[in-house]
């Protein structure tokens, strides 16, 4: 019985909030990796030179983020996972970029959920990972406007 106490104390520890915290970070690290391809890929699909140039634009600014991501990690001696790749990319630009869209939305949300969760373990990772959401809901704006851009049943 002294024995589970001190497991699940254990489990408890800020320790192991911080490591669970830290594969969170590892796993967002991906996925954001995995945006910039997916952005990326995106944009060299495209035959919309405006839309096009604006992806890539959003994709090189996510790769900052990724990098900031990697950088609190490489603090902590851990590698970001591989970024998944998608199951479907879609066939018409508004498809891709509506799942690119999907895709960032679960990374804000993410980020939001991890700042709040680093709070009493490292504010100074809270406030990145904050700032780093604040800036990718502009980000989600602006790839949001281009996807609209591209939607076959949107009136002009």
């Amino acid at each position: 019985m002294a024995a589970a106490m001190g497991f699940f104390s254990k489990l408890r520890s800020p320790g192991s909030s911080e490591a669970r915290l830290t594969q969170e970070i590892a796993e967002l690290a991906g996925q954001s990796q995995g945006l910039v391809e997916r952005l990326r890929r995106h944009s060299a699909l495209c035959n919309l030179s405006n839309i096009k140039t604006k992806a890539l634009a959003i994709a090189d600014k996510e790769a900052v983020h990724t990098k900031a991501l990697n950088a609190i990690l490489a603090a902590r001696d851990v590698w970001s996972k591989l970024p998944e790749p998608p199951l479907h990319d879609g066939a018409s630009n508004w498809a891709r970029l509506s799942g690119d869209l999907e895709l960032y939305a679960a990374i804000i949300a993410s980020l939001r959920r991890m700042a709040s969760q680093w709070e009493p373990i490292d504010q100074a990772i809270a406030d990145q990972l904050l700032v780093i959401a604040a800036e990718d809901d502009g980000l989600e704006s602006d790839l949001r406007k281009l996807a609209l851009l591209c939607d076959p049943q949107a009136l002009d």
